[in-house]
This record gives structure tokens, sequence and C-alpha cells, in this order.
């Protein structure tokens, strides 16, 4: 009886661990690009102003990482991305307000050590349904229009 519980704790163990390796394949999507490096980066920022957002800001990490005398991690740019209209709806509603963690939305491009480059944004559509209400609704439309300004990785 012992040895069964002791199976069946490590049973358990090891699922729950397998369901955290995996969880980062299904909260965050990561696709190769077609373009190199920087025709991904300006076609991202460009579909992301056709559809009415923001690019309030872009970070590149290999810069600042070198600035600040630390290994070179290759390229890797965020760009971050606000669409007003969308983030009023959990703005203004004090319950809701605590998602503002999650904002502005970010989009990453990196090369990875094949040459290629990548893209890797939140699986807002996973989110959604995690929160429900306000924000879950909020954050469906948020996953639709990621999928169109992300639509040229899976043409």
């Amino acid at each position: 009886m012992e040895i069964r519980i002791l199976k069946a704790g490590t049973t358990v163990v090891l699922v729950m661990w397998l369901a955290a390796c995996s969880m980062g394949s299904l909260m965050i999507h990561e696709n190769q690009s077609p373009h190199p490096f920087d025709v991904t980066v300006s076609t991202i920022v460009e579909n992301a102003k056709t559809h009415g957002w923001l690019v309030p800001k872009t970070y590149d990490f290999q810069k600042s990482m070198l600035r600040h005398d630390q290994p070179d991690p290759g390229r890797v740019t965020v760009i971050k991305l606000c669409h007003p209209a969308i983030a009023s709806s959990i703005l203004s509603d004090d319950e809701c307000k605590y998602a503002s963690a999650m904002m502005p939305c970010s989009i990453s491009v990196y090369e990875k050590g094949d040459g290629r480059t990548y893209v890797a944004s939140m699986n807002m559509g996973l989110m959604s349904s995690m929160f429900g209400g306000t924000i879950g609704d909020t954050l469906g439309r948020v996953a639709e229009e990621d999928a169109e300004i992300l639509r040229f990785l899976h043409e």
C-alpha cells in the first residue's frame, strides 16, 4: 500500500512537472519569421499601425545589454503596442485596473543561434479564457488583433 501511494504521489508530481514544462509553449506563441530581422520588425510595426495600434516604444535588448557590460544576446527587439480604445475598456473599470500590469502588449523579435528570425507573443486567446468578464472579452479582442498583425508569419 505504501508503495502505491508513493507511486501515485510520484505520478502526480510527474504530471505537474510535465504540465509546468509545457506551460511556456501554451502561454507564449513562437513562430519563425519568413523575413530577415529588420523586415520582421518593420512589418510588425506597420501592420500594427494599419490596424489602429500605437507603437510607443521598441526596446533593443542587444544594445542595452552591451551598454551594461553584459554578454551579447544577439539581436532581440521587443515592440510595445497599445490600442487606446481597447485599453480603455480595462483602465476605465476599477475592478479591472490590475490587468494594466500586462499593458502595453509586447511582441518580441529575435535571432537564434541558427541565424533565423523568430517572433514571440503572448497567447491572448488563452489569457482571455483564464480571466473572463471584461478582461477576458478585451483580451479576446486583442487576440483577434494580434492574429491580424502577425498574419504574415503564417502565409
